[in-house]
């Protein structure tokens, strides 16, 4: 697991090649991705340099990169594991390819070799982000894998193409430092709390989306138009499997997925949250270690809060009790959240949308004191059902024979009327008041409603993307989806959206920067072709989410964890936006720095601040919206984007007088 960097000329007769102060400064933006080594290569015509920050997970001794074939003609940077590697090196061996290392990357020279660029990635079992370079072509091939595990960015000028990791590394590069902020990536993250790939907030740089690869050729016209290579189908086999096949398949499919991800030459562990999909991940982990006559017991890590009801820690030490982990417990306060927010809002690069990040981070620091890798349950949910707004999104047929004006009125009425603490509920009505899928979709996850999202954003903003930007997303997920039934559109377009742009990033900003590898066995593309094919019933029926998975639990976890109410990984923040955090919230959104953005009404932002804060109106996720985005342009476009602007960021906004107030 690492972080990756390159630079190709593409017009050579109009570039010049990279200076080794850049490319120093380029790979030391994402050190943290790496801390054990860092790797440089330039070819020899000074057409093509790549660089890599290594956190060394297999073959401690000779998995160094960047890494060759035999000849030196074929080069690669590479960020991830192949699980299925040891197979695949055995058939190239076969094949007559020679390898000088045990490292899972070599696969990737030798295999580009054999079965060129589409013909290796149908090969590959894992998560990756990688590039290879063809000194004999000279061809650049990006590939990234096919959940979106691994992040991957890009680049151009037309002169020259640069891509990275992080968007950090790129803005090291002189020419890519402008800095221009991209109007619609603000408009998407206000309503979705993401930018949906191939954009990011910055225009011109891009991401490279999941199951995707694209070829960069010197001297060439380049389309730059990435190509998929793999996606999932939810059309159903002719002859389904009966309830106890479909468990007894899942419970065998996981466990091999488990026990594959356990590869590593470093000590690992488990995110153990004490709910469902992390407790299956420990039991198999167990039970693995237990069939392999493993020694060492299983290390487990859980994180909580110092409120109690916020705090699920009793739940996680079950599990941990049950198969006699070696547990630790990390519980996090007010203090210990804003002593690292500048820093994680750094390390995200993107807005963060998500505030669970902030104690996420805090997780893989505390591990990172005793292992490398962890394994985790991420991505269980939108396979198998197990978000309430699956099943209350089904009751939208309810009301499609309501006339649109009068649905509308009718449900955003009677949301209006509720109470402060009814912000759920309030939610559900609104969102189910829109008729159209694509509409409904987008807005599950979104943190204003649809109607405060037009009044917020200014009008020239509004009227250039606005909601409908978000919409047209969907809609196109909508129709590349092969189903047309209604829950198979939302769990396709939430795996291409949410989990993809919004979660994964968050799983792998938090753990990579504590230089922290996390593995997600839901993820493995087998699994998640598993889980489309699956008859709905199985993991939808009424009110009942995520079936077949719970009933899987069963074997592994007492039912009362399984059954209990479904809460997530939630933190107090709106107890500490009216109580320690509420100076500084006001402070920064109502500050003429933030006003004068010009991307907002001024008074709707006002509005919002201070409804919220006299708890009139609870804006929470909202709230956490406009304060993200601001502090990322305080980082991003005010200050210079570096580690160090973090550290200038956070003495400026006084959070260590908050601290000693706190």
């Amino acid at each position: 697991m690492c972080g990756i960097a390159g630079f190709l000329r593409i017009q050579p007769e109009r570039s010049e090649p990279l200076t080794q102060t850049v490319a120093e400064k380029i790979t030391q933006a994402i050190w943290r991705r790496g801390p054990d080594g860092g790797g440089h290569w330039r070819s020899h015509d000074n057409l093509c340099w790549l660089g890599h920050r290594r956190l060394a997970i297999i073959d401690l001794v000779t998995g160094d990169q960047p890494m060759s074939n035999e000849d030196g003609t074929v080069w690669t940077v590479f960020n991830g594991e192949i699980y299925n590697f040891k197979s695949l090196r055995a058939e190239l061996v076969a094949s007559g390819h020679l390898f000088k290392t045990a490292s899972d990357t070599e696969v990737l020279v030798h295999g580009y070799e054999q079965w060129a660029g589409r013909g290796l990635l149908k090969r590959l079992q894992g998560i990756f982000a990688f590039a290879i370079y063809d000194t004999k072509a000279k061809s650049l091939f990006l590939a990234r894998d096919h959940l979106g595990v691994k992040p991957l960015h890009w680049w151009t000028d037309g002169r020259v193409f640069l891509f990275g990791s992080e968007i950090k590394s790129l803005l090291r590069y002189p020419g890519c430092n402008q800095r221009r902020v991209s109007t619609a990536g603000v408009a998407q993250f206000i309503v979705s709390r993401y930018v949906s790939r191939p954009h990011t907030m910055f225009e011109g740089i891009y991401k490279l989306p999941e199951a995707s690869y694209m070829e960069v050729d010197v001297g060439r016209e380049n389309a730059f138009r990435p190509q998929a290579y793999w996606d999932v189908h939810y059309t159903n086999p002719d002859k389904q499997p009966s309830f106890v096949e479909a468990l007894d398949q899942l419970d065998h499919l996981l466990k091999e997925t488990v026990r594959m991800q356990l590869m590593s030459d470093v000590p690992l562990g488990a995110q153990l949250s004490g709910g469902v999909d992390s407790s299956i991940v420990v039991a198999l982990m167990e039970t693995i270690r237990l069939e392999s006559g493993g020694q060492h017991r299983v290390k487990t890590f859980s994180v909580g809060f110092d409120v109690e009801r916020f705090s699920e820690l009793k739940y996680a030490k079950a599990i941990a009790d049950r198969y006699s982990t070696e547990h630790h417990e990390i519980l996090v306060g007010y203090k210990d959240f804003i002593d690292e927010l500048p820093f994680i809002f750094w390390i995200h690069d993107d807005p963060l949308g998500d505030p669970p990040a902030i104690p996420t981070y805090l997780m893989c620091k505390k591990a990172k004191e005793s292992v490398s890798v962890m394994l985790c349950g991420e991505g269980a949910d939108e396979q198998f059902g197990g978000y309430f707004k699956y099943a209350a999104d089904q009751y939208s047929r309810f009301v499609d024979w309501l006339p649109s004006s009068v649905r509308g009125v009718l449900l955003r009425g009677t949301a209006a009327a509720l109470p402060f603490k009814a912000r759920r509920v309030r939610s559900i009505l609104e969102i189910l008041s829109m008729e159209d899928r694509a509409s409904r979709f987008s807005s599950w996850y979104g943190a204003f409603d649809k109607a405060l999202q037009a009044t917020l954003l200014n009008r020239e903003l509004c009227d250039q993307v606005g909601d409908h930007y978000l919409t047209e997303v969907y809609g196109e997920l909508l129709t590349r989806c092969d189903s047309t039934h209604q829950l198979d559109q939302f769990l396709y377009a939430d795996i291409h959206t949410r989990l993809v742009e919004d979660m994964l990033v968050v799983g792998d900003r938090m753990s990579m920067g504590a230089s922290i590898e996390a593995r997600v066995p839901y993820l493995d593309h087998h699994v998640v072709e598993f889980a489309a094919r699956l008859p709905r019933q199985y993991k939808i029926n009424g009110l009942r989410t995520k079936i077949l998975l719970k009933k899987l639990a069963e074997k592994y976890a007492p039912q009362e964890l399984i059954y209990r109410r479904k809460v997530g990984f939630t933190l107090p923040l709106s107890d500490w936006m009216v109580g320690p955090m509420r100076k500084l919230i006001r402070d920064v959104l109502l500050s003429e720095q933030s006003l004068s953005r010009n991307y907002f009404q001024q008074e709707v932002v006002k509005k919002i601040v201070i409804e919220h804060l006299d708890q009139k109106v609870d804006r929470e996720q909202g709230l956490w919206i406009l304060f993200a985005l601001e502090i990322w342009h305080r980082l991003y476009v005010d200050d210079d984007g570096s580690e160090e602007a973090a550290q200038r960021l956070k003495i400026s906004l006084g959070l260590d007088s908050i601290n000693a107030a706190a």
